[in-house]
């Protein structure tokens, strides 16, 4: 094969921001085209109550709101508005609760969850609270401890009305400016600093001074992931009052936020949201298991408030309309999207243009990694970012593209000394390998572990979000998927179609 290299390198999902943002709006802009009546629905049963851990965790603050004896705001809502089990690896399972599922109750506010049924009851762990937010950003459901999949985010906005609310960021829009993981998107610390940044529909910031109005400065520097809390926030997330306890009322903490809050995700933002139809300044914040709001124009009892995050997350998950595709893959692309449902609830309906294309293709192994190499200049549509294209695959699942454009004229390698057992690469996947700096692809592959590449027979298909590459030597399916401003996810799948 013949290998070329672009000198932009630039990774795909970056490149064509623009364009795949669009094609995500288009998408959900044709939502109410599809089977309205059909949706995914949990694992429900009618014999499904409250554990009574839950039933106390719930009491120990809420009661006395819904009795009206506590001027506060709900921190998990009136009442659980659906109880189910969902899958979860590794849980043993109880009663009515099968093994590999986990008892789960879906809150306004958020989601309480029983993971070990045998676990200690008398620890205020045994019930959890979700890290609903990080997964409404991030896209990555969790289904056990060290077990993901990963979906676009959720396009619902963090504050304020569901619909007709169109200057609110959404959980999408703070993928830019949240930390998912360590060292990402930190801030300084901005103690006794004044609240002044607001934040756009898109997750653009910028200063807007006017909000000093308001009087809101930051008072708590959390250092786990690097953001400044506001002193409304914090106060609340002190603040003492009545609560239940040993079946006692006691004067104590409303919120043990370290449990039901979680560690700061995001800076605190000013926004514009429509509340009740209403246009109203909004302070919000999101924490790893709730999102905060402060709204000025509020009574005094219910200016802070947690937002409707279990809802949010509810309607991510459970009430997406079932594909409704005008065509469907074939073989074992087919076969894969058929027998998967994650699969093809993430990656979408193949584009009607996108038939399965057969093409060349080739892999290279490496420490940390792969590459793999795709013909795709004899397609009749688009189908991949280049004529011929490379694709750096790590070991975290994440990808991302270069074009290739080495030739015959140019050296096959750069004769390098690899570590004993190790090999550098050559021709388009060496020098992909050598000069793209601005993707680290040495750095992150590592050496290749074979000294030649295996190349055949494959095929490609494009899908709403992402692509699918089979690889004839191996009978393997690769599953990109891409998630627009987001780290694209790599799958490898087995190919079981028989034919």
């Amino acid at each position: 094969m013949k290998f070329m290299l672009t000198a932009s390198g630039n990774i795909f999902y970056r490149a064509g921001h623009n364009r795949w943002r669009t094609l995500l709006v288009a998408w959900l802009m044709l939502l109410p085209m599809f089977s309205l009546g059909l949706y995914t629905s949990p694992t429900a049963s009618a014999a499904l109550a409250l554990d009574p851990n839950m039933e106390t965790t719930w009491k120990r603050t809420d009661q006395f709101v819904a009795q009206g004896s506590q001027p506060r705001s709900w921190l998990w809502g009136p009442q659980a508005f659906s109880i189910v089990t969902e899958d979860y690896d590794g849980s043993p399972g109880s009663g009515d609760v099968p093994a590999g599922k986990r008892l789960v109750a879906y809150f306004d506010k958020s989601r309480m969850e029983i993971n070990n049924p045998m676990g200690d009851r008398s620890s205020k762990y045994f019930v959890t609270n979700g890290l609903l937010v990080k997964e409404l950003i991030g896209g990555r459901r969790q289904f056990g401890d060290t077990n993901f999949a990963s979906y676009v985010p959720s396009d619902t906005p963090v504050v304020g009305d569901r619909f007709n609310n169109s200057k609110a960021p959404t959980y999408y829009s703070l993928g830019e400016v949240s930390s998912l993981v360590l060292g990402q998107n930190s801030a300084k610390n901005r103690l006794n600093q004044s609240v002044t940044a607001y934040i756009e529909r898109d997750g653009g910031i910028r200063e807007d001074l006017t909000y000093g109005k308001y009087n809101v400065s930051i008072a708590y520097y959390d250092p786990t992931f690097g953001h400044n809390v506001p002193g409304v926030f914090w106060d609340f997330m002190n603040s003492r009052g009545k609560v239940l306890e040993n079946g006692q009322t006691v004067d104590g903490p409303v919120v043990d936020w370290i449990f039901s809050t979680g560690y700061a995700l995001t800076e605190p933002f000013w926004t514009k949201a429509v509340v009740a139809g209403k246009e109203k300044d909004v302070l919000m914040q999101c924490f790893e298991r709730r999102c905060y709001s402060y709204t000025p124009s509020n009574p005094a009892a219910f200016q802070v408030e947690m937002g409707n995050v279990g809802q949010h997350y509810y309607n991510w998950r459970y009430r997406a309309p079932v594909l409704n595709c005008s065509t469907a893959p074939i073989r074992g692309f087919g076969k894969l999207w058929a027998d998967n449902p994650s699969v093809k609830a993430r990656i979408g309906c193949p584009y009607s243009y996108s038939a399965e294309q057969v093409t060349k293709i080739a892999v290279l192994n490496f420490e940390h990694g792969k590459m793999v190499w795709v013909n795709s200049s004899a397609g009749t549509s688009y189908y991949l970012p280049f004529a011929k294209t490379i694709f750096a695959v790590f070991d975290d699942g994440s990808w991302a593209t270069v074009a290739d454009s080495w030739d015959e004229s140019q050296p096959e390698s750069a004769n390098l000394v690899a570590p004993p057992g190790l090999y550098e690469p050559k021709r388009g996947f060496g020098k992909a390998w050598r000069n793209e700096t601005g993707l680290k692809l040495r750095e992150r592959l590592g050496w290749a572990i074979e000294k030649y590449e295996l190349g055949g027979v494959g095929a490609v298909q494009n899908f709403w979000s992402g692509l699918m590459l089979w690889f004839g030597p191996t009978k393997e399916i690769f599953v990109g998927f891409r998630y627009y401003n987001r780290t694209n996810v790599w799958e490898t799948y087995p190919d079981t179609f028989v034919g």
